[in-house]
Order: C-alpha cells, then sequence, then structure tokens
C-alpha cells in the first residue's frame, strides 16, 4: 500500500543531461515547489509544481543519494543526471527515513 505526505517545501531541482553534464553545463536549475511524496516498495516519488509544469520523479532504495548540509537535504539520483535540494524539514526527513542511510 502506498503512503503519502502532503507537504509544501520550496526547493531547487536540478536535470542533467549527458551530453551538457561531460560538458559540466547544467541544464535546468529550476525552482519548485514539494507539494507530496509517496513511498512505494522499494523507492518513493516527489511530486513538484515548477512555473511551467507538474513533474514527478523516481527514487529507488539503493540508487538514491542523500547529502545533508545544515539545513538543506538533496535528494539525488545515484547517476548523478538529477538532483533536488530541499528544507531538511522534520516531517520529510521522519518520512523517507527508511531511504535516508
Amino acid at each position: 500500500m502506498e503512503e503519502q505526505l502532503n507537504i509544501n517545501l520550496p526547493g531547487v531541482a536540478v536535470d542533467v543531461l549527458s551530453e551538457e553534464w561531460q560538458t559540466e553545463d547544467v541544464v535546468q536549475k529550476t525552482p519548485v515547489k514539494l507539494y507530496k511524496v509517496s513511498k512505494r516498495k522499494g523507492g518513493f516519488t516527489l511530486y513538484m509544481k515548477t512555473p511551467y509544469e507538474d513533474v514527478e520523479w523516481y527514487f529507488s532504495k539503493g540508487l538514491t543519494l542523500f547529502h545533508r548540509n545544515g539545513n538543506t537535504l538533496r535528494i539525488e539520483h545515484e547517476d548523478g543526471q538529477y538532483w533536488v535540494d530541499l528544507p531538511a524539514h522534520p516531517k520529510l526527513l521522519e518520512f523517507l527515513k527508511e531511504f535516508i542511510p
């Protein structure tokens, strides 16, 4: 059964395409609002609003990197192709604790 957390957090999402990544150019650095997180067996999904569209980013247990720097939590796909920086909100940390090493 899927669990959900409704939340309203500002963040910055970065999506890097492989060609540009090789030349160290970030393709998209977009302000987002994280409005929902859902957990499923083996992973979770971040639901975010950008200025242009709603996006869903899927992460899997074991293929996701978490970096905490002060009050910021970075959730990054293992291959470095995309990540989102969010406030390290206690509700978000508690909800994702099974995925954070």
